[in-house]
């Protein structure tokens, strides 16, 4: 069997009804199996087999991971990948070509590891991880069970800390700290999460941070926050559980950002947000509601200066009218 959309179902494949939109998709798909929710009517003459569940796009998921998932079904060790006499590694794992495994590592029970991937001395990764091609994972990282880590990502590269001195130059300032991953966490492509300058860089349960992110060093980012491409968060920042920011937000260091926070794309902060569950948006940012009356006001600009315009030539009329009055009385 295989997995097909609802508007294109395919004979043999089974599909999902999550969005009313799609309803009449019921009688002319082709699908044999659709996964629809406890409420939804059918057509008992049908002779498709419909399965009932609470949520219908989130069984769809489980299905895919579970059956049609590539990446839980690799094994072994392939002879090129390199493992230190002193790693740990656990049972049914996969460590693909070229695979470095560095000293004092552990290695959980279930974990993939694709080709050309780098785990540093002393680090651990959890139960059922997948480190996909190119991840490169420095020492002393510590990766939680159940995390996903995209291509070209860099875990636990040196924090930009650099002292100035009194010629000008700057000095390295040594990063000696650590990241820290949590459980079911998922880590997009080409993003950089740095070590801390000292204690750890923290990345809390279940967040979904998207490509090219980029994480400064001593962040702390809560439970289960979701984070959109291009973002960058500065050094020494702090935010909440169940945030979600838009893509290419930045972030000031320094800040506390309290847990339910909503940004806008493209916005910049450069202040705490004390109250939880609001949302934000603008550069610098500001309340959404502001944001939209700010945005609205702008818009009406080019009108509002064609009004100013005509109301300063109807002044000026106005003005000249009275002096040519003025003008008159005196010469009588």
């Amino acid at each position: 069997m295989g997995i097909s959309k609802i508007d294109q179902g395919l004979p043999g494949s089974l599909t999902f009804l999550a969005n009313v939109k799609y309803v009449d998709h019921l009688q002319t798909t082709s699908a044999d199996v659709i996964l629809i929710n406890r409420e939804q009517e059918i057509d008992s003459s049908s002779d498709k087999t419909f399965i009932r569940t609470d949520d219908p796009y989130l069984g769809f998921c489980q299905v895919l991971n579970r059956y049609f998932n590539p990446a839980v079904s690799k094994s072994g060790i392939h002879p090129s990948a390199t493992v230190a006499e002193t790693a740990s590694i656990g049972k049914d794992v996969y460590l693909g070509p070229n695979v470095v495994i560095d000293d004092h590592v552990t290695v959980g029970d279930g974990t993939k590891i694709y080709p050309n991937s780098y785990v540093g001395a002393g680090s651990t990764l959890g139960n059922n991880c997948i480190i996909y091609s190119n991840v490169s994972i420095y020492y002393d990282s510590r990766i939680g069970d159940e995390v996903i880590i995209h291509s070209g990502t860099v875990i636990g590269s040196d924090g930009f800390g650099h002292a100035p001195q009194k010629d000008g130059s700057y000095i390295k300032i040594p990063q000696i700290g650590n990241v820290i991953i949590g459980s079911k966490v998922e880590i997009g492509s080409n993003c950089s999460i740095d070590r801390a300058t000292l204690g750890s860089t923290r990345i809390g349960d279940g967040c979904r941070l998207d490509n090219l992110i980029q994480v400064a060093h001593n962040v702390e980012i809560g439970a289960h926050t979701v984070i959109a491409g291009q973002s960058g968060i500065s050094g020494s920042t702090t935010l909440g559980e169940r945030c979600v920011i838009g893509g290419q937000v930045g972030f000031a260091g320094h800040l506390k950002v309290a847990s339910g926070t909503q940004v806008g794309a493209q916005s910049g902060l450069n202040r705490d947000i004390e109250e939880e569950n609001t949302q934000w948006f603008g550069s610098p940012v500001m309340p959404l509601k502001d944001a939209l009356r700010t945005i609205l006001i702008i818009q009406n600009l080019p009108e509002m200066r064609s009004k100013i315009k005509q109301l300063e030539r109807t002044t000026e009329k106005i003005k000249q009218s009275l002096e040519q009055n003025e003008n008159t009385q005196d010469e009588r």
